[in-house]
């Protein structure tokens, strides 16, 4: 019988270093996803990092208008969007087998401009582990090294110290700010972010051995020609 990964390739996309593992989110991960938003993402002392404020709305399982029902459109339009003209990989991020947060890698147009665009969020609880730069730097190396991406670009709200020190690490450079109204649980806000990009040239490899496995047919999928 055909596997799944076989009728979606992007499921066989695994990269590993160390404890940490990226695989495409699956259903199966929902629920363990949902339960590490429920435990937090926010930093104490630091603005939050999302331009609206998903990750605040009510618990309110089997409800239309309450979390998760309310992020699931999200996670699942990912996965829908994933075709040479534009995808998304949405990047479910463990260590030692615990799911710890996400790390999503979305381009548009790629095969004209070489650009992919980075966004990465951990659980409050896992914090502070240098797992953060490793899966940017995980996820960075397979742009620039399996699908032959030439730039890296992410943001960050300013103020969000531990946001800029993992793009920093990973050798992303300032690209420029802009004013961007944030979405809060208190409502509008208008906030600078931080613009950040980073290029083969400036990137600032993982130590240690990195296995990536399902990257010929991710690129065959997506129409990539190295």
């Amino acid at each position: 019988m055909i596997t799944l990964e076989e009728v979606f390739p992007p499921f066989a996309l695994k990269v590993s270093c160390g404890p940490v593992i990226l695989r495409v989110l699956r259903d199966d991960d929902l629920p363990e996803l949902v339960e590490l938003v429920r435990g937090g993402i926010d930093a104490p002392g630091l603005p939050t990092p999302f331009l609206r404020s998903w990750h605040e709305e009510p618990f309110a399982p089997g409800a239309p208008d309450g979390f998760p029902a309310t992020s699931l459109p999200w996670w699942w339009t990912q996965r829908a969007t994933c075709a040479p003209e534009e995808w998304r990989l949405a990047l479910a991020v463990r260590r030692d087998g615990i799911l710890v947060g996400m790390q999503d890698l979305h381009s548009r147009g790629f095969a004209q401009t070489r650009t992919v665009l980075t966004g990465s969020w951990l659980g409050r609880d896992h914090q502070g582990r240098g797992t953060g730069t490793l899966m940017r730097r995980l996820v960075v190396g397979l742009a620039f090294d399996e699908l032959g991406a030439q730039r890296c670009e992410s943001g960050y709200i300013v103020g969000n110290h531990a946001s800029a020190a993992v793009s920093r690490k990973a050798g992303y450079v300032d690209s420029g700010r802009r004013r961007v109204v944030q979405d809060t649980r208190n409502g509008p806000v208008t906030v600078d972010e931080q613009r950040v990009a980073v290029t083969p040239d400036t990137f600032v490899r993982q130590g240690g051995a990195v296995a990536v496995e399902g990257a010929e047919v991710l690129r065959r999928f997506l129409g990539i020609e190295r």
